[in-house]
């Protein structure tokens, strides 16, 4: 079962320099950054969900960012505008090699160095991850579109989200019982 109250119970982040994930290595998971509109980001999911058959997917909004534009002396900004970070989970089971099979070919047919960046980083660390909890001042991503099946690797990246959540909210109840006791 998902519990999607716990967003709304997790304050602030009780470790600011820590970040906590999923790293599950047998499900696709893509984390698309800046310049990306949910419709974009929709259709590179649907395409891969496609291509692969990969049974479904979960789209999360990660963070935005306003983006400021100046005039040429720098010295006023002309144009602001959002752009947005995404997370997609997709639900069918795969091996690591097809994961990062699919994950250079999407990188390929992109061109995105965001994207690329992310993936290379993901190669050196042997395995794919994604954020579920804080990272700095940014909340944890938030669920905004579904498409399809969602009961396998959707459902165990839920669930290990759930308890990263569970586990901050913990904390903070701690710390805060701390800083009335004067123990901190």
């Amino acid at each position: 079962m998902i519990d999607q109250t716990l967003h709304r119970k997790v304050g602030k982040n009780p470790f600011p320099s820590v970040i906590l994930g999923d790293w599950i290595g047998n499900m696709v998971k893509v984390e698309l950054d800046d310049c990306y509109s949910l419709r974009r980001v929709k259709s590179i999911a649907k395409m891969l969900s496609s291509r692969y058959s990969l049974d479904g997917f979960r789209i999360y909004r990660s963070s935005t960012r306003t983006h400021s534009v100046t005039n040429e002396e720098g010295d006023k900004i002309v144009f602001r505008y959002r752009a947005a970070g995404y997370h997609i989970v997709f639900n069918r089971e795969v091996s690591a090699l097809e994961n990062y099979s699919i994950l250079a070919w999407l990188c390929l047919q992109l061109k995105d160095e965001n994207l690329t960046k992310w993936f290379l980083m993901q190669c050196v660390k042997q395995t794919v991850t994604l954020r579920c909890g804080f990272k700095g001042r940014k909340n944890p991503p938030r669920e905004v579109y579904r498409f399809g099946n969602q009961d396998k690797m959707i459902a165990v990246f839920e669930e290990n989200k759930n308890f990263i959540l569970g586990f901050l909210i913990e904390q903070q109840a701690m710390l805060a019982e701390y800083r009335k006791e004067g123990l901190d």
